[in-house]
């Protein structure tokens, strides 16, 4: 059985963690990548030592991580409005009965309005670690949006780091002998991740990226979209300006003769009021091709009243893939082809399809 071990706490935090309104088996996080989310009641509870099923809750996998390397994490969030949180880090899955939660915090974002404030954790894996996964569980007081970020470490940051406000806001768990942590068990118990009933979406934000594994879905979406039995997730991309061009990447490992088809939403795809502007059906083929990309342009209507657009994202089986949306646009083109030769740049423009108008 896991042991919780609880440092530095506050106060006594209500609960929730922050997930894309929490999957329930976790948001993906890989190094060098990000994700924003919102904490929201899971669908599937983790372990009561990490508080009630009732609390908001999200779970992030960091990983893969390699023994014997040195990351840091840095959330991001809006402080002010007393909210509080905690979060544990956990070797093992938090949602079965073996996991090691190597430090808990406790801490709030105060009452001082800190737009972009940041918390940064500086950590080793251990070199004997088996395992490649760190999980933690994040906790607040009532459902928060936070932005995560694994990277390697940035230069001179230290314990004695202060932000643009003067706090100090940087741990490091190597400095405190807390790690390096080493990582031994498993996902046992982790129920498959999906978005849950109270948040069922990823959000993507602009200039960032999310990663996800379709699962069958807690909340379905419209039968229109595929059976409730059909692996899915679903991406919400934004804010969004009306009159600006885009550019989507789709990332992941080619091969296994995957299919998946997505579909590009006006309103939520969980609820009645959407319409689809289009629908794409493809594959991964069976040749096998790491860290293949598809690429989708698009330009948002000057007459938007929304500022979000949905992606559904149907696969064979479960599969995970990376998306990121930017304004930085690449110059690629629909003629542009990647390294294995293939042309996998879709102009919605050029075709046509957009400009995307949002009303939903």
């Amino acid at each position: 059985m896991g042991r919780k071990v609880v440092v530095a706490l506050a106060f006594c935090v209500l609960g929730g963690a922050w997930l894309a309104r929490a999957q329930s088996g976790g948001v993906d996080l890989a190094p060098g990548g990000a994700v924003a989310v919102q904490t929201a009641v899971l669908p599937t509870p983790v372990a009561t030592a990490f508080g009630s099923p009732s609390d908001p809750k999200a779970v992030f996998r960091l990983g893969p991580l390699a023994p014997g390397r040195r990351y840091q994490l840095t959330f991001t969030y809006d402080a002010g409005g007393d909210v509080g949180f905690a979060h544990s880090w956990v070797d093992g899955s938090p949602f079965g009965r073996d996991w090691h939660s190597f430090v808990g915090i406790g801490t709030g974002t105060g009452t001082r309005p800190m737009p972009g404030k940041e918390a940064v954790f500086l950590f080793t894996v251990d070199r004997a670690s088996t395992a490649r996964t760190l999980q933690v569980v994040l906790r607040t007081s009532v459902p928060f949006p936070v932005k995560a970020r694994l990277t390697d470490p940035s230069p001179g940051l230290t314990p004695q780091s202060q932000d643009r406000w003067g706090y100090f806001y940087v741990t490091d768990f190597d400095a405190d002998r807390t790690a390096p942590f080493l990582l031994k068990r498993g996902s046992e118990g982790a129920p498959p991740p999906a978005p849950s009933v109270s948040g069922p979406w990823v959000e993507v934000p602009l200039n960032g990226s999310a990663s996800a594994r379709t699962a069958v879905l807690a909340a379905p979406v419209a039968n229109a979209f595929g059976a409730a039995a059909d692996p899915k997730t679903v991406f919400r991309l934004g804010p969004l300006a009306p009159g600006r061009r885009y550019e989507v990447i789709f990332t992941y490992d080619a091969g296994g003769d995957v299919g998946f088809a997505h579909s590009w939403v006006d309103g939520s795809p969980f609820g009645r009021d959407w319409h689809s502007f289009v629908g794409i059906g493809t594959g991964t083929g069976t040749r096998p091709m790491p860290g293949k990309e598809a690429r989708f342009l698009f330009t948002v209507a000057p007459g938007s009243t929304s500022r979000h657009l949905f992606i559904v994202l149907r696969t064979s089986q479960p599969f995970p893939v990376k998306v990121a949306l930017t304004d930085r646009l690449s110059g690629l083109t629909p003629q542009s082809q990647d390294r294995w030769g293939y042309y996998y740049v879709t102009d919605f423009d050029a075709d046509r399809t957009a400009p995307f108008l949002l009303k939903r």
